[in-house]
């Protein structure tokens, strides 16, 4: 079954109610939360995307995706994970090593959330192999995060058919 994640990234104020309610009557499967502070991405969304998120969980009962395209992943986890996320994902490019990633996994498994690994167009996919035994979803970035311009879509497909191959024999 193919479920369906809408980005709210530019979602007006005033108009959030009116979005979210089409959107749910659209039959949307979970609304996707981008999550920039600034630092690890020149936007910042992350008090914008907090309040929407927060807004959605007390207007729908539609699950959120949420995105971490931030430098503090450990304080993207305790500010959205309150919200109960169905999915919280982070990116492997923010975290200074391997400790620091299965720890990042353990806090969102202890959510009740399905975890997530992002990479960068650049980011070598075998970065990331050894943690697929333990997550839910891997997100290919065909664009640098917090850009709106595509990539190189020919290697992000081979990314992909990478790591379904190697998660499918772990």
């Amino acid at each position: 079954m193919v479920e369906i994640s809408t980005s709210i990234l530019t979602v007006q104020k005033g108009e959030e109610a009116n979005v979210f309610l089409n959107l749910e009557n659209a039959k949307t499967d979970y609304f996707h939360i981008d999550v920039m502070d600034g630092k690890f991405v020149e936007k910042d969304t992350y008090q914008k995307m907090l309040e929407y998120a927060s807004y959605i969980k007390r207007i729908s009962n539609l699950p959120l995706d949420v995105h971490l395209m931030i430098q503090d992943v450990q304080k993207g986890i305790q500010d959205f994970g309150t919200l109960e996320p169905n999915i919280i994902t982070f990116h492997y490019e923010a975290c200074e090593n391997d400790d620091q990633i299965f720890d990042y996994i353990k806090q969102i498994k202890e959510l009740h959330s399905k975890v997530g690994i992002s990479i960068k167009p650049e980011t070598k996919i075998d970065k990331i192999y050894k943690f697929l035994p333990y997550i839910h979803n891997v997100l290919v970035m065909t664009v640098e995060p917090g850009k709106g311009r595509p990539n190189n879509a020919k290697r992000n497909a081979r990314k992909n058919r990478a790591t379904k191959k190697t998660s499918t024999t772990k």
